[in-house]
């Protein structure tokens, strides 16, 4: 674990406080601090802190240490030392624990500890607290003046009883051994019944009493509940603090803030609040008056009590936060990838993992906000646990559910029913579209980490080819899983050296005239004779982050062109640009700068983008895309008709041509024309006043429907198939009667 860096120290560190409201100093010994960090700026800040700060009636006189080394002379040389207050990473990420352990071992047992740390992230877990007796944890940032001496204040408090309880009663050992046991409790329910077996110890009695938490619920009300409870009070374990009497409830509103107990009417109250709002209290029926010594006792314990409240209070704060998702309150991927884990080592052979895609998330983002799309999510895992029989169930990526189960309900059986029916969410009827991967645990390896990777590979790969279906696992999906691997690291190779892949140009044709007014980019990949379809490397390059390198070839092959044949003005260039290009930053102003070191200008290049770009949440791409078009590209929307379109959005896109989509075109007939889908597109094109081109006319009575329609530019196999780009010039600059010839039409011809 590396170092992490320095931060600076807050300003409110060094918060000023009125001279008024520091007590005046008594004569007599100081309280001695030892301030151990390697940060200079923290000793300056701590010294300016407690300059004028009294606690109990003493000074306090800061002692600085900027290693663990120094640290231990330090101690060793002046012994009398309060409150260490020790900075948990300086030389090495463990070298603040390292020293308390140090200073414990070489029996500093009275010295109160207070871990401080630039990074919540490095707090220490419950049972290293218990391990090391570190009295308190908290960061730099959140130690300003006061709370530094309010920290400092309950430290020495406790240090000082310490002391004092060491030199005249042999009860202290007592007191030690129950705090440490306390500290090493890892949940709040078995915290609160070592505080009462401790406090009979320390009264040597068996009473009756409870402890009970109250705070507030996932609805933000009061709540309370008895978590432990002995005697006459054990049938009220679990229940709220409603249950007992109003005079005890009035004893716990009364013992609200003291910091002492609160003896009356034949009951003992101590009562704790952590900084995360949860309050502690412990009842307990006296049968005799305590003693002066005993009450002493019961004071230090009680301050030993809100430290290890307050850290078991944290620890637990930080495990919620470390293994659920906060704003759903669900388990997240951590608790997830531990459960499995726990599987993969005891009951693998009937289990089974599933890792299931929300498709439809995205849209439901952006058509009815984030906090619906969170309830739809706590709907959906509701019906997953509830379907699934007790299966473990969590949220381990952006709207992507985990299940483990056994292996006769988690099937696809399960999705469908999961799935089939609609969410009402709202009074918004959604439908959840899912893609499921399902895996026997049996075909995992051991390893938790490499277990998730593979399920997620697999997840992956279903959302590409088959999304919206829950499929198995098994082997044949094993060989297209291990096809996509081979096929990424082969383009990655490919990408590199010449000759697998290669830049085809289709002709877009003026369909009145056969002019050619363009054509488009295509991308070729053929590996060891065998040729790789678009519709299958193109995703795979989405997915391994290679779609900018594939622009760039398409962007040096047309550059190679293009300057081969300065003779001839030559034809722009429509390149394909992918959502996975427009979504990064800065792409835009890569692709024109790249543009202008290649020689080209808009003249020679332009660009189609599909209608993905028109989705709400695609604000990125938008953009860049108008970028483009500002610096005087043009930009053509390719597959209208077929994927999000709405004429709502055209308004925020730069579009100047729409490229109806071939199905619109495939069923086109002179007689049926008017009544078509593509008419209906190209009275858009007109309203809109952008161009149009029509893909995939591969028959003369599409082309002489489309005319009689207006359509003007077209493109598809009848006017000319896709062709190596060095050999674009010389196959569509063929004569008229050897273009006759081939196809019985007029070719087309280069525009002028």
């Amino acid at each position: 674990m590396s170092q992490p860096a320095e931060r600076s120290i807050d300003p409110d560190f060094l918060e000023i406080i009125e001279d008024a409201a520091l007590a005046v100093p008594t004569e007599g010994a100081t309280w001695r601090v030892l301030v151990v960090d390697d940060d200079e700026d923290v000793h300056h800040a701590t010294e300016f802190a407690l300059r004028h700060a009294v606690i109990l009636g003493r000074p306090v006189e800061t002692i600085h240490a900027r290693s663990g080394a120094e640290a231990r002379a330090a101690v060793d040389r002046v012994g009398d030392i309060a409150v260490a207050l020790v900075d948990v990473v300086m030389e090495t990420p463990d070298a603040g624990l390292n020293l308390v352990r140090r200073l414990r071992e070489t029996g500093y047992s009275a010295m109160r500890i207070v871990l401080r740390t630039g990074y919540p992230g490095y707090a220490p877990e419950g049972p290293i607290i218990a391990e090391y007796e570190i009295d308190d944890y908290r960061t730099k940032d959140e130690l300003t003046q006061t709370r530094m001496v309010s920290v400092l204040t309950a430290s020495i408090r406790a240090y000082d009883q310490i002391c004092t309880i060491s030199r005249t009663r042999a009860g202290l050992e007592m007191i030690v051994r129950s705090s440490a046991h306390l500290f090493r409790r890892t949940n709040l329910e078995i915290f609160s019944q070592g505080v009462l077996s401790q406090i009979g110890a320390l009264l040597r009695t068996r009473t009756s009493g409870f402890v009970c938490v109250q705070g507030k619920d996932i609805a933000g009300a009061d709540s309370s509940c008895i978590v432990s409870a002995i005697g006459e009070f054990t049938d009220m374990l679990g229940k709220g603090l409603s249950v007992v009497s109003p005079e005890l409830i009035a004893l716990v509103d009364v013992a609200r803030g003291r910091a002492d107990p609160l003896f009356r009417d034949g009951y003992m109250v101590l009562h704790f609040t952590s900084e995360t709002g949860r309050e502690l209290c412990a009842v307990l029926e006296m049968t005799a008056d305590c003693k002066a010594a005993e009450i002493s006792l019961l004071r230090l314990f009680a301050a030993n009590i809100a430290v290890g409240f307050e850290n078991l209070a944290l620890v637990e704060e930080l495990d919620r936060l470390a293994f659920s998702v906060p704003v759903l309150g669900v388990p997240n991927p951590n608790a997830f990838e531990a459960a499995l884990g726990s599987h993969l080592t005891s009951d693998r052979d009937d289990k089974r993992l599933a890792l299931i895609s929300i498709g439809s998330f995205d849209t439901t983002v952006a058509t009815y906000g984030l906090p619906l799309a969170h309830k739809l999510l706590l709907e959906v895992f509701d019906r997953l646990a509830s379907l699934s029989g007790g299966a473990t169930v969590a949220i381990v990526g952006e709207a992507t559910f985990g299940l483990i189960g056994h292996r006769d309900i988690v099937t696809s059986d399960l999705m469908e029913r999961v799935f089939a029916r609609s969410y009402r969410v709202d009074d918004v009827e959604l439908v959840a579209v899912a893609s499921s991967a399902i895996v026997d645990l049996r075909d995992l390896p051991d390893d938790r980490a490499d277990a998730l990777r593979i399920a997620t590979t697999a997840l992956v790969h279903i959302r590409q080819t088959r999304p919206g279906e829950p499929v198995l696992y098994g082997t044949e999906m094993q060989k297209e899983v291990e096809r996509t691997r081979q096929l990424q690291m082969q383009l990655k190779a490919a990408i590199l050296k010449e000759g697998e892949l290669e830049v085809y140009l289709q002709p877009k044709v003026d369909l009145s005239t056969n002019t050619v007014l363009g054509a488009e980019a295509l991308l070729r990949w053929i590996r060891r004779d065998e040729t790789i379809p678009p519709d299958e490397f193109i995703p795979i390059a989405e997915g391994a982050g290679l779609t900018q390198p594939l622009t760039d070839f398409v962007f040096r092959k047309v550059a190679d062109w293009v300057h081969a044949h300065d003779e001839i003005e030559p034809v722009p260039v429509a390149v394909n640009l992918s959502m996975a290009d427009l979504n990064r930053p800065g792409f835009a102003a890569w692709a024109m700068q790249r543009l202008d070191r290649l020689g080209l200008t808009p003249r020679h290049v332009e660009f189609e983008v599909t209608e993905g770009i028109a989705m709400h949440d695609a604000q990125k791409a938008v953009e860049q895309a108008r970028e483009l078009k500002r610096a005087g590209f043009r930009i053509a929307l390719d597959d209208f008709g077929t994927g999000f379109s709405s004429l709502s959005q055209f308004s925020r896109l730069p579009i100047d041509t729409l490229k109806i989509d071939r199905s619109f075109v495939s069923l086109l007939d002179v007689s049926t024309a008017r009544r078509s889908l593509a008419a209906i597109a190209l009275m858009m094109t007109t309203a809109l006043n952008v161009d149009c081109v029509a893909e995939g006319i591969e028959t003369d009575s599409q082309k002489q429907a489309l005319v009689f329609l207006g359509c003007r530019v077209g493109q598809g196999f009848l006017l000319g198939r896709p062709t190596p780009i060095g050999q674009f010039n010389e196959t569509f600059g063929l004569t008229a009667s050897e273009w006759t010839a081939r196809v019985g039409t007029g070719p087309p011809r280069r525009a002028p």
